[in-house]
């Protein structure tokens, strides 16, 4: 197995197995222990759907916040995310299943971006590598707002 693979894979707490990739049976790296997430406090948790595919943002920013009730109440067209993306599920784990969350404090609600970091959260689970270190940033144009979770 590629040794980057490995390391990311062993960083995310995922057993690598050499059965996998045609050795023997034992595992090459050990899991991490099972850590508590942190828990989450002094945000917002929102839940969007793109195209049938849910996943959920972390959101500290005060008027990010805003945006997102004033969006939840049709006081707003503002209904795009638009973050930094980040590796990982998230503080508190609130991303998961995917690998992947944008940064709680940097995301922004828009009308319009640009096309380059549109897409659905399966498509970047896929192509995750490629939008961290080329995109950067993730702002899917089919996203609705589905949940509205205060932990404030």
């Amino acid at each position: 197995m590629n040794p980057r693979l490995r390391s990311v894979l062993a960083g995310l707490g995922v057993a690598v197995l050499a059965t996998a990739c045609g050795g023997g049976g034992s595992p090459t790296s050990t899991p991490a222990p099972t850590a508590t997430p942190e828990p989450l406090a002094g945000g917002v948790v929102a839940e969007f759907d793109v195209t049938g595919e849910r996943f959920k943002v972390w959101v500290t920013n005060a008027d990010t916040i805003q945006q997102l009730f004033a969006l939840q109440a049709g006081e707003s067209t503002a209904s795009i995310p638009n973050g930094e993306l980040l590796t990982g599920p998230g503080q508190g784990d609130h991303n998961l299943p995917w690998s992947w969350h944008l940064d709680p404090e940097e995301i922004a609600m828009a009308d319009l971006t640009i096309e380059v970091c549109d897409g659905a959260p399966g498509y970047i689970e896929e192509h995750l590598e490629e939008f961290i270190d080329q995109v950067g940033r993730y702002c899917p144009w089919g996203a609705e707002l589905v949940g509205l979770t205060d932990h404030r």
